[in-house]
């Protein structure tokens, strides 16, 4: 298998591994331990490393606090710790994304550019404004997660973690996808004004 295909599989592994964290965390939760769970997080966190790009300092600073992260509830068999996972992640991705409109460029234009993508000011404006959106994506995330770790029962957290929160993050990204041509459009006309 060549390098390439190799580093693609370990990365949709990672990813897939980490999108099913809030279910394999129920299931262990009723059907074995949660220090297996904090034991799979470290794994994905493992092949997280080994996937290119993760030579970055924020990159190895994520990926050393989740360690950390996933040491603890496999230390402690914490079942608290294993459900606030999804707000450390919002949180984290809320304070990378939040950063970005601080210094910029914001982080869909990092995306965009790093794709290949040439962005004049009308592009760079809306991809501010969507990074804008993610943030408070990130927050109402974060807080909705927080809430079902610490007042809902397991089969809520798990279906709002595992399920609903991915929906809602792709409804996001499909309306986004959506809405795009209409600001290229308009961002067109008032150009040729």
């Amino acid at each position: 298998m060549s390098p390439t295909r190799w580093n693609r599989l370990l990365s949709a592994a990672s990813l897939l591994l980490t999108a099913a964290y809030p279910l394999a965390v129920y299931f262990l939760l009723d059907h074995g331990d949660v220090r297996l769970a904090g034991l799979a997080f470290l794994l994905v966190l493992a092949m997280r490393f080994l996937t290119p790009g993760s030579t970055q300092l924020q990159v190895s600073a994520a990926l050393g606090a989740g360690a950390l992260f996933a040491t603890a509830i496999t230390l402690t068999n914490s079942e608290i710790l294993a459900r606030l996972y999804p707000v450390a992640v919002s949180g984290v991705l809320l304070v990378a994304f939040g950063v970005t409109l601080v210094r910029p460029p914001s982080m869909i234009e990092r995306i965009a550019r790093a794709t290949g993508v040439a962005l004049n000011e009308p592009d760079m404006r809306y991809t501010r404004t969507v990074t804008v959106v993610w943030c408070g994506f990130f927050l109402l995330n974060g807080g909705i997660a927080l809430v079902t770790a610490l007042a809902t029962s397991r089969e809520v957290w798990a279906l709002y973690n595992g399920l609903v929160s991915y929906l809602i993050a792709g409804a996001i990204l499909a309306g986004e996808r959506l809405i795009r041509p209409v600001f290229q459009r308009r961002f067109a006309e008032s150009a040729s004004r």
